[in-house]
C-alpha cells in the first residue's frame, strides 16, 4: 500500500544547505492541511518540502480499511516516505503525527525533528481526562464526530482547534476537510505507556499553543522532558498551528531553530511584525 501514498511536493524557491522537510499530519487530517500556509512559506525560505497523507487519509488508499490501521502502520508510512527522498528529511509532525514520529525515532534517526502540538509519549489518556472536566462538550463533539453522528460548524471548529480571532473561512476549510480517524490508532494512543519513553535520537523541538485545548502546554512540556527536548509555548494559538491566525509566528520559530541546527542554510527569515514574547 505504501507505494501509492499521497506525497505532496513543493520545491524550494532558492535552495540552501538545510535538508528537505517532511510534514506528517495529525488525526482527522491529511497532507493538504500543510498546503494552505506552511508548504509555500517554507519553500520560499529555501526548503524542499514534502507532505505525506498517511494510509486511509486524504488521497492515499485504504479509506475503507481505515479502522484496521494502527500507529505502527503509520510509522511504516513515514519510513516509506523518507525512502522516496534523495536525502534524509527533517521530520515535522502535528498532534498524532508527532506521536507517530516519536515511535519512528525509537528505531531510526533523522537530521532533526519538530513536534507541533504533539500527542505526548504517554498518549491521550491525561488529555481526555482533562477535557472531560474542563470542556466536556468538546470531548463529546469529538467522540460524536468520530462516530459519524455530528458535523461541527465553522464556529465550533474554531473554538475546538483554533484561536478566537481566526477567520471563519479558515475554520470552514478545516471543517470541510476533516475526516474520521482510525479507531485502532486512537486506541494505540490511549494505551500508550510513557514508562518506555527515551530521548529522541536526533535534535528536536516541541512547539505548542498556549490556548491549545487538546494538548495543554503542561502536557507538551512534560512530554518534552521525557523525550529530552525543549518545548516552546507560543501565546494566543490553538491546536491547529499550521492553520491558526498566528501560523507565521509558528513557521518563523521553526525556521529560526532549523537554521541554528543547519548553519549553512543562512540567517532566518525576518519577521514582518514584532511577536508576542515566547514563554
Amino acid at each position: 500500500m505504501s507505494q501509492q501514498l499521497e506525497l505532496i511536493h513543493m520545491a524550494a524557491g532558492a535552495a540552501h544547505g538545510a535538508p528537505p522537510l517532511l510534514f506528517v499530519h495529525g488525526a482527522y487530517s491529511a497532507a493538504n492541511c500543510w498546503q494552505q500556509h506552511f508548504l509555500p512559506w517554507f519553500a520560499a525560505q529555501g526548503y524542499d518540502c514534502w507532505a505525506l497523507s498517511l494510509r486511509g487519509h486524504g488521497n492515499s488508499p485504504g479509506r475503507e480499511q481505515l479502522h484496521d490501521f494502527g500507529i505502527s502502520d503509520y510509522v511504516a508510512d513515514v519510513a516509506w516516505a523518507c525512502g522516496q527522498l534523495v536525502q534524509p528529511p527533517v521530520l515535522i509532525g502535528h498532534s498524532m503525527g508527532g506521536y507517530v514520529l516519536q515511535q519512528y525515532l525509537r528505531e531510526r534517526t533523522a537530521p532533526a525533528a519538530i513536534l507541533l502540538a504533539s500527542v505526548p509519549p504517554g498518549g491521550m489518556a491525561l488529555s481526555t481526562w482533562r477535557l472531560s472536566l474542563t470542556a466536556p462538550d468538546i470531548l463529546l463533539g469529538l467522540n460524536l464526530f468520530q462516530l459519524g453522528r455530528y458535523t461541527p460548524s465553522a464556529a465550533e471548529v474554531r473554538r475546538m482547534l483554533l484561536s478566537p480571532d481566526t477567520d471563519l473561512a479558515s475554520a470552514q476549510w478545516l471543517a470541510d476537510n476533516c475526516q474520521v480517524e482510525s479507531r485502532h490508532a486512537i486506541l494505540d494512543m490511549n494505551l500508550s505507556l510513557a514508562l518506555f519513553t527515551r530521548p529522541l535520537s536526533c535534535p528536536a523541538l516541541s512547539i505548542v499553543g498556549r490556548n491549545d485545548l487538546l494538548v495543554s502546554p503542561l502536557e507538551a512540556r512534560s512530554g518534552g522532558q521525557l523525550l529530552g527536548l525543549d518545548t516552546e509555548v507560543l501565546p494566543d494559538l490553538g491546536h491547529m498551528l499550521m492553520l491558526d491566525t498566528g501560523w507565521r509566528r509558528v513557521a518563523e520559530t521553526m525556521d529560526g531553530w532549523l537554521r541554528r541546527q543547519f548553519p549553512s542554510a543562512g540567517p532566518p527569515a525576518q519577521p514582518l511584525v514584532d511577536h508576542d514574547k515566547v514563554c
